[in-house]
């Protein structure tokens, strides 16, 4: 039980990277939380950025799920870690997830978890995962506003996963 919590907390804090804010600042000079929507996000380092930029925080947000979840995968399924898989990568995921929407290194305020989410749900329901992907990008002949194709693929993600 100890190993869980431990490895919830080190999720939490792998997510709390502010990868997008730290991109911004590092790279373009710019502090994400006072330039466009205020977002440290993807898709505010878009509008703010660029492509390029926009792409590596992506990329960043999804690895901030993938590596805490994969490394769980692997310590349960080596006897290493001992407790519910199910379980346990639902808590991880989560707590990736909260990281990253509520950092503790900018006073609990982050982003929207949109990249950092469909990661944790690619690693732990890739069926529904794959099905959501191809409405979400599908949607963007009809729609770039990538909000209203977020708030479809949540729903999407949850029928496909009944």
């Amino acid at each position: 039980m100890m190993e869980t919590v431990v490895i919830v907390l080190l999720a939490y804090l792998i997510g709390a990277v502010p990868s997008g804010y730290l991109i911004g600042r590092i790279f373009y000079g710019v502090d994400l939380k006072k330039t466009g929507s205020g977002n440290i996000g993807a898709t505010n380092v878009k509008r703010v950025a660029g492509k390029k930029l926009s792409k590596i925080t992506a990329i960043c947000d999804m690895l901030k799920a993938i590596i805490p979840v994969l490394l769980t995968r692997i310590l349960i399924w080596t006897d290493i870690l001992q407790a519910n898989e199910s379980l346990s990568l639902s808590l991880v995921a989560i707590a990736a997830i909260l990281g990253h929407n509520y950092t503790i290194f900018l006073k609990f305020k982050g982003g929207k978890g949109v990249a950092t989410s469909a990661a944790a749900f690619m690693i732990v329901i890739p069926i529904p995962f794959l099905i959501t992907a191809v409405i979400f990008f599908g949607l963007k002949l009809v729609t770039k506003i990538v909000s209203i194709r977020s708030l479809v693929a949540g729903a999407t993600l949850f029928l496909s996963t009944l």
